[in-house]
C-alpha cells in the first residue's frame, strides 16, 4: 500500500524562458505554456506542474537556488547540448590567446551552472579582446581570478579600474609575480597588539 503524502500548493506564472520558480530553483516547462499560470503542487521528492487539470510535467524535487531542472524534451534554447558543444568552441579559441583564459572561462562556467548564462558570459569575455587587446585580456583574468570573482560584468570592471596594471608583462615579455604581501592599515583608530599589551602592563 502506497502511504499518502500531503501536497503544498503554489500558483505560478511561465516565465519568458519557460521556467518556473519554487523556492529560488527553477524547473522547466515546454515553451507552448510561456506566460499561462500553472499550479504547483510539490512535497519533499517530486514537483508536478498543472496547467488547469491537465498535469503537463513532474520534475524531481532540488532545492539548490538559481539552479535548473530541466527535460531534454522540452526542447528549450537553453537545454545543455548545443551549448556544451558552443562552449568547448569558446574554450578552444580561449586557448588559442592564454591557458590562463581557458581556465577562467572554465571558472565562469562552473560558477553560473546555467549553461545560456555561461555561454553569454563568455562570449562577451572573448569580445573584450577586441575593445583592450589581447595582454590586458589575459592580465585581468589573472587580476579577477586572484580576486574570485568570475563572469563578464566582473571582468570588465576590472579593465574599466585599470586592476590589471599589476598584472601586465614588463618590457622583457615576464610578468612580476607580488611577492610582497600588503602592508597594514595604519590609522590612528586601529589599535595593534602593543596597543593591549601596553594596557596589561
Amino acid at each position: 500500500v502506497k502511504r499518502y503524502v500531503m501536497k503544498e500548493r503554489k500558483l505560478m506564472t511561465v516565465g519568458k524562458n519557460s521556467y518556473v520558480s519554487l523556492f529560488k530553483h527553477h524547473y522547466s516547462v515546454p515553451k507552448e505554456y510561456v506566460g499561462r499560470r500553472m499550479t504547483i503542487l510539490y512535497d519533499a521528492d517530486t514537483v508536478e506542474i498543472y496547467c488547469g487539470m491537465n498535469l503537463v510535467v513532474t520534475h524531481d524535487r532540488c532545492d539548490i537556488p538559481y539552479a535548473y531542472s530541466w527535460k531534454k524534451e522540452h526542447n528549450l534554447p537553453g537545454h545543455y547540448g548545443p551549448y556544451d558543444k558552443d562552449l568547448e568552441e569558446l574554450f578552444q579559441r580561449a586557448s588559442e590567446i592564454d591557458n590562463i583564459v581557458l581556465n577562467y572561462l572554465r571558472e565562469v562556467e562552473r560558477a553560473m551552472q546555467y549553461p545560456p548564462k555561461a555561454f553569454r558570459s563568455c562570449r562577451g569575455i572573448l569580445t573584450l579582446e577586441k575593445k583592450y587587446g589581447r595582454d590586458r585580456l589575459v592580465a585581468a583574468c589573472a587580476c579577477a581570478d586572484q580576486k574570485l570573482q568570475y563572469g563578464y560584468q566582473a571582468l570588465r570592471e576590472v579593465l574599466e579600474l585599470g586592476e590589471d596594471a599589476d598584472f601586465l608583462p614588463d618590457e622583457d615579455g615576464k610578468v612580476q609575480p607580488d611577492m610582497t604581501s600588503p602592508a597594514p592599515l595604519t590609522h590612528k583608530n586601529i589599535r595593534g597588539r602593543e596597543y593591549y599589551r601596553k594596557d596589561k602592563q
